[in-house]
């Protein structure tokens, strides 16, 4: 105590005691009271706060709490927008593009005045090339519709903020507008859709309010739609659906416009509104035309009807701007005839979709009408001086699936601070908690994921969102590294059982219960995803959580019972081709979805080559199926491999009018067939040479394949760039297990730590290395006991039981695989090349004992995987996509 008196004291000394002699006086420096700091007034903190960017005035909302709620507040939001309203003379635009893979898409800001367009921010959620985005803002919100998942975002693209509004009920027909509400200075998202046709009421409108009291709901609208709005409500949502016509928002109404094609009579009305603050419908009479080929914009105040008079024939290319004068009364009014053919004509004309998106300027530079174009260029008419004026042009490399898009991707962009209510679920997303529970999640296994579901309804909704689906996805499968699975035969409901590799050699007393007794086909993983193929049934898999689901029904193709082709049992004895099919699955990455594309022949004749064939399409995650046209060229039995975007088949030479090998190509989005010629060494067929050929992927690039059964060799060819080069050669001259006399052996991955090969013969696994020509092995599934030249087999109950080699593991340091097998007796080690005859004489001795075994049903089936929760619901999503 005394001891802080003491300091207490020698703090507060008076600046007149005296000091040493020597000693040097220390200025105190002044501190500025709390009053001084706040002498500022706030008029001029405001006017200085109103010439900041938006980057800088999200900052200062962090200073102090006076600062958050100055800036935060609404008079603040309306100056800021006002004044950079009056500052903007050139006019400022968003545009909407999807990214090089489809599943996200990008918003771009552009202008006149820069040469480069500035990346605002990419949206995860919004997904492929079927994006709508309003074409003018309210008060800086945007609203955005993702046709794919279906789902509707609010973004503000000045701040960067986005939110996604909560499911809803998936329909084929529904629009929906975004409008603020002058009573209550809510905004309010309404959504016109259909319901069902065996409803009372089956014409429903929905309102969700941001950051409404009610929370995070769809709710109906306080009059519903009336009886006699019927006809007009189901010609609008047709007519907005169609031709991609968003409602527009003016003067507290949204507009939809009414297509008088749809009626029997031509209605008096042109025009559907729903007011936000009454939640009321009505109607506004038709302009003295038929309004067909129309849309809706807002020109310096005026809800403004745009006519669209253009004909390639006639070389007529105008547009007319018709003005509503009176809501009551419905008179219109012509304002504007811009002539397009003058400096502008192929800009204008040739387009598919040409629409007026609003205005731009000031008092002093003078009001400009912007016009853009499907065609993604944007161009200014002056009313004054009637002349036009490109003011951006966009090239997208993404869009080269379809040349042109019939929507518009522009909407003018005005900068505003007007905020973005989260849903509650994305705040309790945000949480450190909950994103701690995400970073947990990603390290588990997937059916310990799955387990965690019924926890509460945060982690339900945190596992089954899409995008925690697709970071589990990139987190487990980051490596690159290939996974191994056995598929065998399922207990109870389950048609099979995935056990990993290592867990199916440990547990060896378990093996014989899960022995296949039908032949399976398996493909390699496709986003999470693999496809089983029966010869009735084809099934979409995860083998990591067991979701399954059938793809197909073919009623119609089982009726006609397949037949072997006359003196051919090559497909009999191929363990990756099953009945009369070729099914191969692949993804969509326009639409984001899992496709199966199966060719199914219904006659073969190697003799007189004649063949027929049909070919389907389906969508797994809408369940939409499709004809498809005939491929140009027969393919082979050997299963198709997917790389982006594109399924690829070994043409059959022993068919059609081709006496050489090819390739065919299927683009998914495109949906267009094509040939891609092979390298000469393998494009060249004879029909005494027992020479087989079939494309595989490798390391993510699409290869052709030639097992040369001669030599033994299987030669490797990498398409890249258009160009065919040579990646591998496997000599397999000295390995009789992997003998191409008497297997078919498929490349299935590349090992990246060492340059093996993993290989596939139904039968057995090994690692190839090209560098000393070894394999190391995996498994063996043979009914062959390679220690006796004789085959072991037993019989119960008319079954052959299968004996499964297994040997012993040796750890490899640096081996990814971590299954890596020793030499069991004569099975893995290779024979002296100085053997001579003993050398030809036990070859051919293996050769006759592999001949006498069937491999027609395997006890397991070998099959690589990628760890994910990827899944489709049962109930298909109904959409309609227009393009």
């Amino acid at each position: 105590m005394m001891q802080q008196d003491s300091k207490r004291k020698r703090s507060v000394l008076p600046e007149t005691a005296t000091l040493a002699p020597g000693s040097k006086r220390r200025r105190r420096k002044s501190v500025p009271s709390r009053h001084a700091a706040a002498m500022l007034p706030d008029e001029l903190l405001t006017e200085v706060c109103l010439r900041l960017p938006v980057k800088s005035i999200l900052r200062f909302r962090a200073a102090c709490r006076s600062w958050d709620a100055m800036l935060s507040s609404e008079e603040f939001g309306q100056l800021y927008a006002a004044r950079a309203e009056e500052m903007s003379s050139a006019p400022k635009l968003l545009f909407v593009s999807p990214t090089a893979n489809f599943n996200s898409t990008a918003v771009y800001k552009c202008s006149p005045s820069k040469p480069t367009d500035d990346l605002l921010l990419t949206l995860d959620d919004v997904r492929g090339n079927y994006v709508e985005v309003t074409p003018a803002p309210c008060h800086g919100l945007s609203l955005l519709y993702d046709g794919i998942a279906p789902a509707y975002y609010v973004m503000n693209a000045t701040t960067r903020a986005v939110t996604r509004l909560p499911p809803f009920r998936d329909v084929a027909f529904a629009t929906a507008g975004l409008g603020c509400d002058a009573r209550t200075k809510k905004y309010k998202v309404v959504r016109l859709f259909e319901g069902n046709l065996l409803e009372k009421e089956f014409l429903k409108c929905e309102i969700y309010t941001l950051g409404g009291d009610e929370g995070d709901i769809w709710r109906p609208a306080a009059g519903g739609v009336p009886f006699r709005f019927y006809s007009f409500a189901r010609s609008a949502i047709s007519n907005a659906v169609m031709n991609k016509l968003q409602p527009l928002f003016f003067n507290g109404y949204l507009h939809w416009l009414i297509n008088p094609l749809h009626h029997v009579k031509l209605p008096r009305a042109s025009i559907l509104s729903f007011s936000l603050t009454d939640e009321t419908f009505r109607w506004i009479r038709s302009p003295p035309f038929v309004a067909s080929g129309v849309h809706l914009v807002e020109l310096d105040g005026n809800l403004c009807m745009v006519r669209d008079l253009r004909d390639r024939s006639t070389a007529v290319c105008k547009l007319e701007i018709w003005k509503l004068k009176d809501y009551n009364s419905g008179d219109w009014s012509l304002d504007h005839r811009i002539d397009l053919t003058g400096q502008l004509p192929r800009d204008l004309l040739e387009p598919q979709i040409v629409k007026v998106i609003g205005s731009a300027g000031s008092c002093r530079s003078g009001t400009k009408i912007i016009i853009a174009t499907s065609k993604h260029k944007v161009c200014s008419y002056d009313p004054v001086s009637r002349t036009l004026e490109t003011i951006t042009s966009i090239s997208e490399t993404c869009t080269s699936y379809q040349n042109e898009k019939s929507d518009i991707r522009f909407s003018l962009f005005k900068e505003c601070l007007t905020p973005v209510h989260k849903t509650r679920e994305e705040i309790a997303f945000a949480t450190p908690l909950s994103k701690a529970t995400k970073e947990i999640l990603l390290r588990l296994p997937a059916e310990s994921v799955l387990k965690f579901k019924p926890v509460c309804k945060q982690w339900l909704g945190l596992i089954k969102s899409e995008r925690f689906i697709r970071a589990y996805f990139a987190h487990k499968n980051m490596d690159k590294r290939p996974k191994i699975m056995l598929v065998g035969k399922g207990s109870g409901k389950s048609l099979f059982n995935f056990v990993p590799l290592s867990k199916w050699l440990q547990e060896a007393s378990n093996q014989g219960t899960l022995f296949l007794d039908t032949k399976v086909v398996c493909s390699k993983p496709c986003r999470g995803l693999n496809l089983m193929s029966f010869v009735e049934e084809d099934y979409l898999f995860n083998p990591c959580t067991g979701y399954h689901r059938v793809y197909w029904n073919r009623e119609w193709h089982q009726h006609q019972p397949w037949k072997m082709p006359t003196g051919c049992r090559e497909q009999e004895d191929n363990p990756f081709a099953v009945g009369n099919k070729n099914v191969g699955l692949g993804f969509s990455q326009v639409i984001q979805d899992h496709v199966v594309v199966g060719i199914f022949y219904d006659r073969k004749d190697y003799n007189s080559r004649e063949y027929s064939l049909t070919c389907s399409l389906w969508s797994c995650g809408s369940g939409y199926y499709e004809q498809l046209p005939q491929p140009p060229l027969p393919v082979n039995d050997m299963p198709p491999v997917s790389v982006d975007g594109v399924l690829y088949w070994m043409s059959e030479p022993r068919l059609g009018q081709s006496y050489e090998r090819a390739i065919v190509s299927f683009d998914i989005a495109a949906k267009i067939f094509e040939v891609i010629p092979c390298p000469s060494s393998i494009a060249m067929w004879d029909p005494r040479s027992h020479c087989h050929a079939f494309v595989v992927e490798l390391l993510g690039k699409l290869c052709a394949v030639l097992s040369n059964s001669v030599a033994d060799e299987l030669d490797i060819w990498k398409w890249d760039h258009g160009l065919w080069t040579r990646a591998y050669t496997i000599n397999l001259k000295f390995w009789p297990d992997y003998s191409l006399a008497t297997n078919v052996v498929v490349p299935m991955a590349v090992d990246l730590t060492d340059g093996r090969i993993l290989l596939n013969t139904g039968r057995k696994l090994g690692l190839y290395n090209p560098f000393d020509q070894t394999i190391e092995n995996l498994l063996a599934l043979d009914q062959v006991s390679l220690a006796t030249p004789k085959v072991q087999q037993q019989r119960t109950g008319g079954h052959l039981k299968c004996h499964i080699t297994r040997c012993e593991d040796v750890p490899r340091k640096f081996s990814p695989w971590k299954l890596s097998m020793a030499p069991c007796e004569n099975f893995a080690t290779p024979p002296s090349a100085s053997s001579g005859k003993n050398l030809l004489s036990s070859r051919h001795q293996y050769v006759k004992a592999l001949n006498s075994v069937s491999p027609k049903v395997m006890p397991v089936v070998p099959m690589l995987y990628e760890e994910s929760l990827t899944y489709y619901p049962f109930a298909a999503r109904a959409r309609v996509l227009f393009s």
